[in-house]
């Protein structure tokens, strides 16, 4: 019972936040049968390739059946990747760059263990026994969390569903995350208000991706180099869900769409698992000198969670043209 009051307590909070709606048969349901991880503040999300200072920076907090107390450590995994011609030599394979145990977590405010994940870009590169002139703007760093229990359980990538990935939800448990090193951008680059068009439809019953969005205000997110927009995607419980939030990060001369975004917290046609969206294999092109138009490439169906819709992965794309 204590459990069950404590997350129903949580969803509240989470919902008057951000209009989501995630049912406690399904809660109660994903932590008696595992464990996540929680990403409860996202600070900061990218390297920059002028300061070797910039760090990835983010809040976790542990949740499971007994309110933190199966947490036995948590491993943190490490991989470059080096996405230009000249660096992909230079990619590493995943390698375990710290284990975090139980007692270097800290109580937070629902009683849960949390803790504060810190990594410079200096300390990365290090670690991966590379130079700053080694690598480009484009390259990533990805950190993997391994979730280890006290009764032998794991948990990691692969084995939650969208609902659980998903950023900006009451989980926002992804176990991943992908860190690009970026050239810094002026802070009022590619903000403002923007007239938005579909030119690639998306797999919904009237094409767009968007709906109801004709057009938004960009503004700057948790880093230098990532914005934001608020907009329905086309599975969203009218009349109940608040605008979701949208974001992409501008790296290097492409426009990047972010990771594990949802489409609703019950955005799905014929399964309790919502679509999905995520960056496309290709991503539209940027210019930091001029901002006045870009495009958005994405896909739903991201890591193939389509919400049991049956169109598996779609592309669509957007063009954004500042008023």
């Amino acid at each position: 019972m204590k459990k069950l009051v404590l997350l129903v307590l949580l969803i509240i909070i989470t919902s008057c936040d951000e209009g989501d709606i995630v049912s406690t048969e399904t809660i109660a349901e994903e932590i008696t049968r595992g464990a996540v991880l929680r990403t409860q503040e996202y600070i900061n999300n990218d390297y920059l390739i002028t300061d070797v200072q910039s760090d990835f920076h983010v809040v976790i907090e542990e949740q499971d059946l007994e309110d933190g107390d199966l947490l036995e450590e948590v491993e943190v995994y490490i991989r470059y990747i080096g996405n230009t011609s000249v660096t992909e030599a230079l990619s590493t394979q995943e390698v375990l760059y710290d284990v975090i145990p139980a007692s270097d977590f800290y109580e937070g405010e629902f009683g849960l263990p949390r803790y504060e994940l810190n990594i410079s870009f200096q300390e990365a590169l290090s670690f991966v026994d590379l130079q700053l002139s080694d690598v480009a703007v484009k390259d990533q760093f990805i950190y993997r969390l391994n979730l280890k229990l006290t009764d032998g359980r794991n948990f990691t990538t692969g084995t939650s569903s969208s609902i659980i990935i998903a950023y900006d939800t009451f989980y926002s448990s992804p176990f991943l995350y992908t860190i690009n090193v970026v050239s810094p951008i002026d802070d009022t680059a590619y903000t403002g208000v923007y007239a938005v068009e579909s030119i690639l439809d998306g797999p919904g019953p009237d094409g767009e991706t968007f709906v109801d969005c004709y057009t938004v205000e960009i503004t700057k997110g948790r880093s230098n180099t990532t914005r934001q927009f608020y907009a329905w995607h086309w599975r969203y419980h009218r009349g109940i869900e608040q605008k979701r939030r949208w974001e992409f990060n501008v790296v290097g001369d492409e426009i990047v769409f972010g990771k594990n975004q949802l489409s609703s917290p019950e955005g799905y046609c014929s399964s309790t698992a919502p679509i999905l969206l995520g960056p496309d294999i290709e991503n539209g092109s940027a210019d930091i000198i001029d901002d006045t138009v870009f495009e958005l490439w994405f896909v739903e169906g991201y890591l193939n969670f389509d919400g049991g819709c049956g169109f598996n992965t779609a592309p669509s794309r957007y063009r954004f043209t500042k008023q």
